[in-house]
């Protein structure tokens, strides 16, 4: 049975998979703090245009959670988002390719909303699915 904590997190990633953006408002405290800093923005509503563009990239988009452990008030999550990438991302323009990102993250959660999300995102396996090519310097 899940606790209220883990019901918040799942809320948050079920945004992401549906769209719905209405379960943010459910999941997130109005201070919400994404660590780090979103370029679109702070609290719950910097999330909702997080939300709107990653499935603006990534048609298709799902998102599957993998692991969820708690203690206390963190709420640790490894999950797998996988789409087409249609939009651009890292200055790259939609390129048809299927593309699988994965993601850590923890959540502190008090009264049933979450106040604190920690993002870790495998930045460099998405560029190189994107067909991005990097080079050691001399």
């Amino acid at each position: 049975m899940p606790t209220t904590n883990e019901i918040a997190v799942r809320r948050f990633y079920e945004a992401l998979a549906t769209g719905d953006t209405t379960l943010v408002d459910e999941a997130l405290a109005t201070g919400w703090e994404a660590v780090p800093a979103m370029r679109t923005g702070p609290g719950p509503d910097g999330w909702k245009k997080s939300i709107d563009h990653l499935r603006g990239v990534f048609s298709g988009l799902t998102v599957t959670i993998e692991h969820v452990v708690e203690s206390g008030d963190m709420v640790a999550v490894r999950s797998v988002g996988r789409g087409v990438h249609a939009g651009e991302l890292l200055g790259v323009e939609g390129t048809g390719r299927e593309v699988e990102f994965r993601a850590s993250d923890f959540h502190q959660v008090i009264g049933g909303r979450i106040v604190r999300t920690w993002h870790l995102e495998d930045y460099f396996g998405i560029a190189h699915q994107l067909g991005l090519e990097f080079t050691r310097g001399a």
